[in-house]
């Protein structure tokens, strides 16, 4: 049974309803599935070598599940692994950002906050609006850093002046979470990553993380 479920897990995913035309996510009870299954079988480890630390689920003392990755030449990794691979989510590059999978994904520019590049197994797809402005009407997608009174910092994805997509917030805490919005909340799933290194992934609804 574990055999069919891992096979679903990885070679049949699906299109949400909130960032379809960007890139393919896995649906609701296959990213339950990918959960449960390193639930069952991972530890949580600091990894730290020449080419760079992480900190997240393993499985087998391979990187496997929710993570963080911050290579040693800046680039750093927000998402879900599958043995040292990002299988999706996004990556802090220079001057640009990546969100999706290693096949489907959109790429924005730091520099304007709009998206630069989307690709699917086609390869690139052309860009017009909505997806990027034009001389009248400027497009509702957006990637951008905002910083608030509080200490706390988010960069992420916006639609139409809400966090929607993905994104990460770090608290002036310490505390540090990555994963998905919907309407400007933590709405989706995702992981938090508190200062001692521990890990705590799942569902949220409305900010809040809830049991399934």
């Amino acid at each position: 049974m574990r055999r069919i479920l891992i096979f679903l897990l990885l070679f049949l995913p699906s299109v949400s309803q909130a960032q379809s035309a960007l890139y393919d996510e896995m649906c609701d009870p296959l990213q339950a599935v990918f959960c449960d299954y390193v639930r069952s079988s991972s530890a949580v480890n600091y990894i730290s070598n020449s080419t760079g630390q992480y900190i997240g689920t393993t499985i087998n003392h391979r990187i496997y599940g929710w993570g963080f990755y911050l290579a040693s030449e800046g680039w750093q990794s927000f998402g879900q692994f599958r043995n040292g691979k990002l299988m999706f989510g996004l990556t802090m590059l220079d001057g640009m950002v990546k969100i999706g999978s290693e096949v489907n994904y959109v790429v924005y520019s730091l520099e304007t906050g709009e998206i630069s590049r989307r690709h699917t197994a086609e390869g690139d797809v052309p860009l017009e609006y909505p997806y990027i402005s034009t001389k009248k009407t400027r497009s509702p997608y957006r990637f951008k850093k905002e910083k608030y009174g509080n200490g706390d910092v988010f960069f992420g994805e916006f639609y139409n002046g809400k966090r929607h997509g993905y994104g990460v917030y770090c608290w002036a805490n310490g505390d540090m979470w990555y994963g998905q919005y919907k309407n400007g909340y933590r709405d989706g799933y995702g992981m938090l990553i508190k200062p001692d290194r521990h890990v705590y992934y799942g569902k949220w609804v409305g900010d809040s993380k809830v049991d399934e």
